[in-house]
């Protein structure tokens, strides 16, 4: 079932031990975007250098998800930080593989 229209995407910030952890639930397209690059410049900007994405509740991602996830991870690797992506689903498992980051990018 995917999110309703008033709140396409969810994300729910969440600390394991020196981790932060994205949860999104939704879809990350050009409207949703912004609210999760806001979330991950504020953890970052906070000082988090280990962040994962938990990916299990996306049902959708387009290009402009991929640029966010990219920028977060290329920020992190550039201070010694790292992302890691959790239980991306197999459309989403499927568009790293095709994108070649699959091979980049941890994921769990």
């Amino acid at each position: 079932m995917s999110a309703d229209l008033d709140q396409p995407l969810k994300i729910v910030v969440s600390s394991e031990g020196d981790t932060v952890v994205v949860s999104l639930t939704g879809e990350l397209d050009p409207h949703t975007v912004p609210m999760l690059a806001d979330e991950l410049d504020d953890a970052i900007d906070g000082g988090a250098t280990s962040v994962a994405l938990d990916l299990s509740g996306l049902t959708f991602i387009d290009s402009s998800g991929l640029r966010v996830v990219i920028a977060t991870h290329r920020r992190l690797e550039e201070s010694g930080g790292r992302l890691v992506l959790r239980a991306p689903s197999d459309t989403v498992r499927r568009l790293l593989e095709l994108t070649g980051l699959l091979g980049h990018i941890d994921i769990v």
